[in-house]
């Protein structure tokens, strides 16, 4: 299954790349605040990051990987874990939703591409150069 998984590949390209992330654990997207949507390159980094599920870490690229024996089911169990060890976590949050999101989006990318996020939308990392 293709996936999203952290990496540092294309980071600096922004003035606010981050990668506190574990290269190459699974990502997802926490939903982007108001001020975020509003000013993605602003004080609140929620729309502009992939969320990793172990390390709780924040990354500004992720790249494009086939997991080989990754099931729905694992994926999902694994974002669920690491939503519920997150405490004090308000964040809108719907683990089936979120993973058939990443699936799909994750689907529409050649493995080996590099993306970054922008609030609503997932992009080439080339494509982002500040």
């Amino acid at each position: 299954m293709k996936v999203f998984v952290a990496t540092s590949a294309n980071q600096g390209v922004r003035a606010h790349d981050e990668m506190s992330c574990i290269e190459g654990e699974l990502v997802w997207m926490v939903a982007p605040c108001p001020l975020s949507l509003r000013y993605p390159d602003g004080p609140c980094n929620c729309g502009r990051t992939f969320r990793g599920m172990y390390s709780d870490g924040w990354t500004t690229t992720a790249v494009v990987r086939d997991v080989d024996g990754l099931t729905r089911e694992d994926y999902e169990t694994a974002l669920t874990a690491s939503h519920d060890n997150r405490p004090g976590c308000t964040c809108p949050f719907d683990a089936p939703a979120m993973v058939d999101e990443l699936i799909r989006r994750a689907a529409a990318w050649p493995v080996g591409t590099v993306v970054g996020r922008r609030p609503q939308r997932i992009i080439e990392r080339d494509r982002m150069a500040a």
